[in-house]
Parts: C-alpha cells; structure tokens; sequence
C-alpha cells in the first residue's frame, strides 16, 4: 500500500509573517506530489456545516417529483437538481450512484440565476451563506499557489474573480443491493482549478498514489481537504498534480452519504495555455493543450453525461 503524506495546514498561517511562508511552501508541495491538502482553522463552524447538512438532508428526502421541479435541463446540471444516475465519470458509462443540487454565484447578470427550492425554507440562506465563506477560502488558496509558482500573488485569484464556481450538494442514498460495478462516485478527476470538500457525513473517498494504489482520505470534524484539478494541471504544465479520485461504496449499504464540495473555477475566457515559468520547471515543453476554460469546461460536461 502507498504511503502518502497529507499535509494540514491552518488557513489563518497565511495571515501570519511568522508561518506563511511555510504555509506556502507545504500547499505549494503538497499539490505537486499528491494533489491534496487538508485546511483547519478556516472560520466555518461546526454548527453551520452541522446545519447546512440537515438542511440538505431534509430536502434530498423529499419526495422525487418535488425535487424534479427543481430540475433545469437546458442547464446541463450547473444549476438545481440532477436526478439519481444521471452522472457518470469520464470514460466510464456506468453512473454514480448520486444525486444531487447545484449552485453558483448570485446577481451575476451573465450567469444564470440560481434555482432555489422553497422546502426546506432555510436551503438558500445556509447553502448560499457557505458558498459565500468557501469562495472566501478558495481564494485565499489561490494566492498561496500563485505565490509558489513564483506569480504575482493575485495572478490566480485575478483568473476566478467573477466567475463561475460551483458548490455542488450531494446526496450518496442507501444502496439497496451491491449494484454489481456500480460506485457512489467512480473514479475520476475534477475540471477546474481546486476543489474545496468539507468533511462528508460518512466514508468513502480515496485517491490514488502515483503507484497506482488507492488511499483513503479523511478529513477530521471542521476540516477542509482541498485538491488541485485539471484546468490547474493545464496552467501549470502538470507541476501542480490533478489526481485520481474516488468515493467507494460503503461496508453497510444502508448507510446514505452527503458531502459538499466547492469547485473553483477560472472565468470562462480564461487562457489555460501553460505558463512559461511553470514549462521551465516541468518538461521544458507545453504538455497540456491551448485552450480556454469556457472550451476545456463544456467538453468534459459532454464527456459525462450533463453536456
């Protein structure tokens, strides 16, 4: 079995003369080597994420044609509710075993507004209020890597002001008999530039070392585990690792799962092409394609289901 190090480091290290550089330095590490991190400290309390979760609960065990009104086709999964099975991983035809409801980012004239149920009648105030606080985050992030690839510290930050990140809540039901190759999430990579995970309600989610095994990854109460995805791995030239992961099935079948990843995402005009500084310190040449995220965004939505 691999033996891989997960670094923690606090978010408030990054406010600190004393401790940012380290800070940096094991983010910075962390994402070239396993493509994780876990983040504590990070100002989101147990209660609220204890509440978001029952709010989320509460409206995955409606009942199925109350959540499909909620449901926007036209909108390939990026707002509202997508039905149990719809998803799948790239290169693989087999659907996760998931459910879930999507939101973006509010009073943007050029995004599409978002779908709010009106049961329970605290979802948009907890959902939209994390949303808020893991941008917060996201961004901080983004400025540490930017400062250890040697970039102007907003040079990443600057590429996801305004745009379209994705705070996706999903709900992993009771597997009711072993769906034979079935997985609550196959494996797979994420699209955009980090991913931001509280804490799941159960177990489950596993990368896999560069040696091919998988290990699992677990984030204590109050923690955030953060991996870098694949329009990082294209900007960076590979430097910073888009790693494989996975959400297996659960030993009691029984059990439902809910988790609440934060997508961060580049604007969609962002360029992608390889950064210069990041080629010189890979291969010397751009091993990843010039195209924009809006390109690299809308093949991958094709690629699993939701195009």
């Amino acid at each position: 079995m691999a033996d891989i190090s997960i670094p923690t480091i606090s978010l408030q290290s990054l406010d600190s003369s004393a401790h940012r550089s380290d800070s940096v330095r094991a983010i910075g590490q962390a994402l070239e080597q396993s493509g994780f991190f876990i983040v504590e400290n990070h100002g989101i309390s147990p209660e609220q994420i204890a509440d978001c979760y029952r709010v989320a609960e509460t409206f995955f065990t409606l009942p199925e044609q109350t959540k499909l009104a909620y449901h926007r086709p036209e909108l390939n999964g990026q707002r509202g509710f997508t039905e149990f099975g719809r998803e799948h991983a790239k290169d693989n035809t087999q659907p996760d075993l998931k459910e879930f409801f999507q939101i973006g980012r509010e009073g943007s004239e050029s995004l599409p507004p978002n779908i709010w149920p009106s049961e329970p009648g605290e979802f948009c105030e907890a959902i939209g209020g994390l949303y808020r606080q893991l941008e917060g985050i996201g961004m901080a992030l983004l400025d540490a890597c930017s400062e250890h690839l040697g970039l102007e510290k907003d040079h990443l930050p600057r590429l996801a002001e305004g745009s379209d990140s994705i705070l996706r809540v999903i709900h992993y039901p009771p597997i009711e008999q072993s769906a034979d190759s079935a997985a609550r999430a196959s494996a797979h990579q994420d699209i955009n530039f980090i991913t931001l995970l509280i804490q799941a309600t159960e177990g489950g989610l596993e990368l896999q070392a560069p040696d091919g095994d998988w290990v699992a990854i677990e984030a204590k109460p109050n923690q955030l585990i953060v991996d870098s995805c694949d329009m990082m791995a294209n900007l960076t030239n590979g430097q910073f690792r888009s790693t494989m992961h996975r959400v297996v099935n659960p030993p009691d079948l029984t059990k439902r799962r809910l988790s609440m990843p934060f997508f961060l995402h580049p604007t969609k005009d962002t360029d992608l092409t390889p950064l210069p500084v990041c080629i010189k310190r890979t291969s010397g040449e751009a091993d990843f394609p010039s195209w924009t995220a809006g390109e690299f965004l809308a093949k991958r939505l094709a690629e699993i289901g939701l195009g």
